[in-house]
């Protein structure tokens, strides 16, 4: 069972991923005058971003914890 976690907390996530996406999307790396900088990737952020969108549903109730799809095969 997934752990529910505060709307609180979730929000703040939320929002931290935000920004960390938004870096990230604007500069993964650069480097001035010898100094360089890189930043978490794209990929990264947007699954973090994603994980927490998640977490956040699930702490307003808008979905209980992880869906699951089946299939049948006709014979």
């Amino acid at each position: 069972m997934e752990k529910i976690y505060s709307v609180e907390l979730c929000k703040k996530m939320v929002d931290a991923a935000e920004k960390a996406l938004l870096k990230a999307m604007e500069a993964q790396s650069y480097s001035i005058g010898g100094r360089s900088l890189s930043r978490a990737s794209v990929d990264s952020c947007q699954k973090q971003l994603d994980l927490w969108l998640g977490r956040l549903a699930t702490a307003e109730g808008k979905r209980k914890g992880k869906s699951k799809i089946f299939t049948a095969v006709p014979m």
